[in-house]
């Protein structure tokens, strides 16, 4: 008897598949990092903004204002993907934030993230509101860069498929 190994067949057929499911968007929204500030999406697609936390220094990510055109992107979301051995331990480590957006009309928005280092930022919490930098009292030294809140701006085109 004579075996007739496919490996190869499969592993082609494997790959084609894999290749037409990233064209359909079945492999999940396109990423953004930090520093890729001009996002072109299509009307329907979702994307998401990728941010390095360091949770364990008591930083923290938010949307900050002014909003984004709500005409044009919808915020769908925020996860945080934690590095390290102890991935249930929320806030002791580094790791990453995904802010998940939709696109949902045509046009052009801003997306603001601000990065807050411990107590470098005012607002949200229970109370809600916008998250804001923190003022430095008057007379008090001015916070090292690391040190102060960072607003970080995309742009947002969308446009028909």
């Amino acid at each position: 008897m004579t075996t007739v190994r496919n490996t190869p067949i499969r592993l082609a057929c494997s790959a084609l598949l894999a290749g037409a499911l990233a064209g359909c968007g079945l492999t999940g929204p396109d990423t953004y990092e930090l520093g890729e500030t001009n996002v072109e999406v299509e009307k329907g697609e979702e994307f998401t903004l990728s941010v390095p936390v360091e949770t364990a220094q008591g930083e923290w990510w938010y949307l900050t204002t002014p909003k984004p055109d709500a005409a044009v992107v919808d915020r769908l979301g925020k996860d945080e993907e934690v590095d390290g051995d102890d991935d249930d331990e929320v806030g002791g480590s580094s790791g990453t934030d995904l802010f998940t957006f939709k696109a949902v009309g045509t046009g052009t928005t801003k997306i603001r993230l601000i990065q807050c280092p411990r107590g470098a930022c005012a607002g949200g919490g229970s109370k809600g509101g916008p998250v804001t930098p923190s003022p430095v009292p008057s007379g008090s030294p001015t916070p090292d860069a690391d040190e102060r809140a960072t607003v970080h701006t995309y742009t947002v085109t969308v446009t028909q498929p």
